[in-house]
């Protein structure tokens, strides 16, 4: 019986790992995100869970050894020397929260006026300036003594102006 297992990568080496599997014949899910690296520069895919990937292995077809002899695998997640399944509800789960999220693009560009609603910045208005990593993590410029300063803030702390004196 195929049970979803969660595989750790050597760091880096996600997606070489799921490309080896899938020659074999192996279902593999490795979940990605956009992510904003150079301003004026398209995404670029990113692994949302940095060193691990999904692998959907038959432990009686002998899977499970093959998966874990894989160039690339540190290890099967599990507890202690056994590997322990991840629910198939689980990956579906994580399918559907990151298609929502792709449909849903950011709504911010460079040079987009916003305020920040939360943190010790609440109330600041601000620049948007990129996207910096696949967990939500932006940056932002805002005005203090007459200059621009770079700080970080997480993107569902921003609004837009417009939408930051619309009624909630």
């Amino acid at each position: 019986m195929r049970c979803w297992y969660v595989l750790r990568a050597k760091p880096k080496k996600e997606t070489a790992v799921a490309t080896l599997l899938e020659r074999v014949g192996i279902e593999v899910y490795l979940p990605q995100t956009l992510v904003h690296r150079q301003h004026g520069r398209p995404p670029q895919p990113e692994p949302f869970f940095p060193g691990y990937c999904f692998s959907r292995l038959d432990a009686q077809r002998g899977q499970l050894r093959l998966a874990r002899y894989t160039s690339g695998v540190l290890h099967i997640v599990g507890y202690g020397d056994e590997p322990w399944p991840v629910p198939d509800a689980l990956v579906e789960a994580i399918r559907a929260r990151l298609a929502q999220g792709r449909a849903a693009a950011t709504p911010f560009r460079p040079g987009d006026r916003v305020i920040i609603t939360g943190g010790p910045l609440r109330d600041v208005e601000a620049i948007f300036d990129r996207h910096l990593s696949a967990s939500g993590r932006v940056r932002v410029l805002i005005q203090i003594l007459e200059r621009l300063c770079r700080t970080e803030v997480p993107i569902e702390h921003l609004r837009r102006i417009s939408q930051a004196a619309a009624p909630a």
